[in-house]
């Protein structure tokens, strides 16, 4: 789970820090989704028997609110500025 939220929370802050203020939706969709994607290959690849469901649930759970947490902050730098 923590891998993939790391991966989840490194890919918001590129597209946050590195995206136009116009695309980062998409752009934070896109990092969600490929959050996903890594986790279910990182259950293939240590694959343990049992929970599997439990696993899937719990890390893509952590990277819809890392995703959601991002866009708020994002959203509140830009009517800052």
């Amino acid at each position: 789970m923590v891998p993939v939220w790391l991966f989840t929370a490194a890919g918001i802050a590129l597209v946050g820090f590195g995206v136009s203020e116009g695309r980062r939706v998409g752009a934070m969709v896109a990092v969600l989704a490929a959050s996903v994607l890594v986790s279910f290959a990182l259950q293939v690849v240590a694959y343990r028997s049992g929970s599997l469901v439990s696993r899937l649930s719990w890390a893509t759970a952590g990277s819809v609110v890392l995703t959601a947490a991002g866009a708020v902050l994002f959203q509140i730098q830009t009517v800052v500025d």
